[in-house]
């Protein structure tokens, strides 16, 4: 990302060239100064509570638009500029994008509610940003056509755009050439381009944060070294350890040695579990926190291993609330039911750039550099730890090396605040991995249980099911709201009400396990779980039936006419099993998309092999097609990797797993080839960096029943298959 100066709104008109336009909209806030993520100048603070989105049109005819999302892989820096770029008129090849201040103007609706955070999450950032960004383009392309029919004296009406210029008869004008004008037109609402109109929504041109990852330009947390235009003050870099035991703390420190290691500045206790030793380069700082004789106090920890943790747990089994119920739900007691039980462990986010962030307390602010997924929540907290309001914070958005949810926790900024609270420069907090393991936000360990009667026809006339365990959302909703629906959600979705499939007595009971281990959102949240939970035990069901899997689904779902229409998808972009090879099918809805997936696998040696994944999504309306194959691929090769291997455990309320050592990931040879079909349904724009997830354990299971009779009801896979 290129470096701007956070100019004030007064200063940016009179001193940059060209047009920056700020909206004030129907419920949209009053323009904001311009605050790109590696900015750093004398006036940054000056208006900063106005904007709600902007656009810089230079004289060059370059067009700089802000994101408000987080740019973490999935595409967003290159798929909402071509939502703006598209009801603005501009060419693709002008187009620039850079992360956007934090600030509650830049937020969008979350999970469609009221409520607008600045949160990259949820898959939401298209759904939720597109309505915004539609109408600003509108709005700007208005003020330019307004500016263009005033120099010309003409009527708007004889006016039109085209590729970044404005047209009425003989006459044209570039963007560029309006900019000055243009600024100084009010602007007013505009009706948006029409579907058939689009000439860049549906295309897959080059996504702009590609290039600079690929020359080393891109600016993540890990590459701070100082602050932007301080090239003389070189930050100093913490390395941390945090108390292994979830509900201990700290018992006592001994850092003298420590103390004496070459250059170490600090060796720092944090909150009562956190140990920082800060140094003036990483090695020397992890080397020295290593050095720090600590001894631990287990609190709640102690003793909560892994099978404490499941006796806890199916003691709570069917003891919550009834969430859901439909019809005669009670099953008959003369009723012949089959009832099974799956369990999925807790799992790490494991990204591949650890956990970092770099802060600077001055005495009337504080900067934070992070590649986060919540820079609302950072900056309130960064701005309590620092005791400045948040006027006075400024949280500057880089890259990020993946996050899968783990970036929208805020405890790693909020702790690099409180380490640079004792020095007068800059402080980079550098997690290593091991402790992203040790102190984690995990995807909650969870049982299932499920109880189905079948009719005379095989279709299933009653479906329980049970859940136990921890809930996702439990450390960031407030108490009242732990035994909420919004709560429930995070566990349950997908069940009940939001099935594909047709059944007309139904029961969702949910018991909540309080335990100390921290949990959050993990990619899918609850369709990571219930894609599996759900789809194996429709698998079981069509085998008690006597029935193909395939057709049993498709009677299901015949009431559903657009989940058959994407399964249908994914069977034919599947093709024909290859030779030697069982199949396996499911599907989910999560995010507002219906994925399918269909996988073919052979088992050598009691190893299961995939081999073939035919993959399909509907999300309503797609932006860059090639970013949607590419998440689907990406999401179902995580969820095949966890699937296999993927689990935490604990002893005394400490992980057990540090590094890819012993939490193992699938590699690429051992990856299948999936080709991905796109069901373009005109619906509501649905997310797709996570509902590619949650069918491909489900899809995987069923395949290695098909092939060996066995059933896989608890995961990981791992040797359950050898002898």
């Amino acid at each position: 990302m290129s470096a701007v100066l956070n100019l004030s709104r007064r200063a940016a008109l009179a001193g940059v060239p060209g047009l920056m336009l700020a909206f004030s909209l129907p419920g949209y806030a009053q323009g904001l100064a311009w605050d790109a993520a590696m900015g750093l100048g004398p006036e940054s603070g000056e208006g900063a509570e106005d904007l709600n989105a902007w656009i810089r049109i230079a004289p060059n005819n370059v067009v700089t638009f802000q994101v408000g999302a987080s740019e973490m892989g999935q595409g967003v820096l290159t798929s909402l500029p071509m939502i703006l770029a598209e009801e603005l008129d501009v060419p693709w090849e002008l187009v620039r994008a850079e992360a956007s201040p934090a600030h509650k103007d830049f937020g969008r609706p979350v999970g469609g509610g009221p409520v607008k955070m600045q949160l990259t999450g949820g898959s939401e950032s298209i759904k939720g940003y597109a309505p915004m960004l539609q109408e600003v383009g509108a709005v700007a392309r208005g003020m330019l056509i307004s500016a263009a029919a005033g120099l010309w004296g003409v009527e708007e009406s004889t006016c039109s755009t085209s590729a970044g210029t404005v047209i009425s008869g003989e006459q044209s004008i570039t963007y560029g050439e309006l900019a000055e004008l243009a600024a100084l037109e009010k602007p007013k609402k505009r009706g948006i381009k029409a579907k058939g109109d689009y000439t860049l929504r549906g295309t897959s041109p080059q996504r702009l944060d590609i290039p600079p990852k690929t020359d080393g330009t891109a600016q993540f947390a890990t590459d701070f070294i100082h602050p932007p235009g301080r090239p003389d003050m070189k930050a100093l870099v913490g390395s941390v350890r945090h108390c292994p035991h979830f509900g201990g703390k700290v018992a006592s420190v001994d850092d003298t040695a420590a103390r004496k290691m070459p250059g170490v500045q600090d060796i720092l206790v944090i909150d009562e579990f956190t140990i920082v030793a800060v140094a003036d380069t990483f090695w020397r700082a992890k080397q020295a926190a290593l050095a720090v004789d600590v001894t631990w106090e287990m609190g709640e920890g102690a003793g909560l291993d892994d099978a404490e943790i499941g006796a806890r747990m199916a003691g709570d089994l069917w003891q919550g609330k009834r969430l859901f119920k439909q019809g005669k739900y009670k099953i008959p007691e003369d009723a012949k039911a089959i009832t099974v039980r799956y369990e999925v462990p807790y799992l790490a986010h494991a990204m591949m750039e650890p956990l970092v962030a770099a802060a600077w307390v001055q005495p009337n602010r504080v900067d934070v550099w992070a590649g986060t997924q919540a820079q609302q929540a950072d900056r309130k907290l960064a701005a309590k730890a620092a005791g400045l309001s948040k006027k006075q914070t400024f949280i500057h958005t880089l890259m990020l090396g993946g996050g899968f949810g783990r970036r929208s926790f805020a405890d790693f900024t909020e702790l690099a605040v409180k380490v640079a609270m004792n020095f007068e420069v800059p402080v980079k907090v550098q997690w290593t991995r091991e402790q992203c393991f040790t102190r984690g936000y995990y995807r909650p360990r969870m049982i299932c249980e499920q109880t189905a009667v079948l009719g005379d026809d095989g279709m299933p006339t009653h479906w329980n099911a049970g859940f136990a365990g921890q809930n996702p959302g439990e450390i960031v909703l407030p108490g009242f709201l732990h035994e909420s629906k919004v709560a429930y959600a995070l566990v349950t979705g997908g069940m009940g009400g939001h099935m594909p499939y047709t059944v007309p007595n139904m029961m969702v009971n949910y018991a909540h396990t309080e335990l100390p281990i921290h949990v959050g959102w993990w990619r899918s949240v609850e369709g990571s779980t219930n894609g599996f939970f759900r789809e194996c035990f429709v698998d079981e069901l069509a085998h008690a039936a006597g029935q193909d899997p395939i057709a049993y689904r498709r009677k299901l779902m015949a009431e559903h006419p657009r989940e058959l229409r994407v399964y249908e998808a994914a069977l034919t972009a599947a093709g024909p099993a290859p030779a030697g090879t069982h199949r396996g099918t499911a599907i989910f809805e999560s995010f507002g998309s219906i994925c399918a997936e269909v996988i073919d696998i052979r088992i050598e040696d009691g190893r299961v092999i995939p081999v073939n994944v035919g993959a399909s999504i509907d999300c309503g309306d797609v932006i860059h097609p090639d970013t949607v194959r590419a998440q689907v691929m990406g999401a179902l090769t995580m969820g095949l990797s966890e699937a296999f291997y993927g689990q935490v455990n604990f002893v005394d309320g400490a992980a057990q797993q540090s590094n890819f050592h012993n939490y193992q990931i699938m590699r690429m040879d051992q990856a299948p080839t999936v080709n991905v079909e796109l069901v373009i349904s005109g619906e509501k724009l649905g997310g797709v960096g996570e509902p590619g997830l949650p069918p491909i354990a489900g899809a995987l299971c069923n395949a290695i029943f098909a092939a060996t009779g066995t059933r896989i009801r608890s995961l990981p896979i791992g040797d359950q298959l050898k002898g």
